[in-house]
């Protein structure tokens, strides 16, 4: 009962942050010379998660239409089933788009998932850029793998992902305070600094 309030209070104001984007503001991310976003989701988690961070993208000039959120099939955040449905989900946004890369914001559990996907399925060929926030990088890798552009973002106050498995060698780690780990999907200093790892 309590799940499914909460549930119903983040499509809520998924639905409200999505009424407020200024007209005109969206602009595909090929007429701009920028890759398809794809968003990836934790544990039990949803692609309306994102909702704030894609308003943010949409008032920095992303179309509606170039933000892809995924949402799994299995919520344990299982590395192997979850990294085969997003190598999936990725070819289909790359056929529907024409984009040859896709960048990725994954939350949690999905930024492991991510890169088990690079690591372990070849999938660094189809990614641009990977920003994570407040994901366990280290259960999967020590160093970030060569090619892509990474932001790690990472909270002192996440009490969910203990902060030694965040930052990787090689990546552009970003240590912040004051955000909880549900609070890196909202933060608009996190949204900052995600908008200038796109770039």
């Amino acid at each position: 009962m309590v799940l499914r309030c909460v549930l119903t209070c983040l499509f809520f104001l998924s639905s409200l942050s999505l009424l407020s984007i200024p007209a005109g503001a969206e602009q595909s991310a090929a007429a701009n010379g920028r890759n398809p976003i794809v968003l990836v989701q934790g544990i039990g988690g949803a692609g309306f998660n994102f909702a704030s961070i894609e308003r943010a993208l949409i008032n920095e000039g992303y179309s509606r239409s170039d933000l892809y959120a995924i949402d799994f099939l299995d919520k344990s955040g299982n590395n192997v089933t979850n990294s085969r449905q997003l190598s999936a989900y990725i070819d289909d946004v790359l056929r529907k788009t024409g984009a040859s890369q896709v960048d990725i914001i994954a939350h949690s559990m999905g930024g492991a998932n991510t890169l088990y996907y690079i690591n372990n399925l070849g999938g660094g060929k189809n990614i641009g850029k990977v920003v994570t926030l407040g994901s366990p990088n280290r259960l999967v890798a020590r160093s970030a793998p060569n090619g892509i552009d990474y932001t790690f973002i990472y909270s002192t106050s996440d009490f969910v992902v203990n902060n030694t498995l965040s930052p990787l060698n090689g990546a552009n780690n970003i240590r912040i305070f004051g955000v909880t780990h549900i609070g890196l999907l909202t933060d608009r200093g996190v949204q900052s600094h995600i908008m200038n790892a796109l770039k």
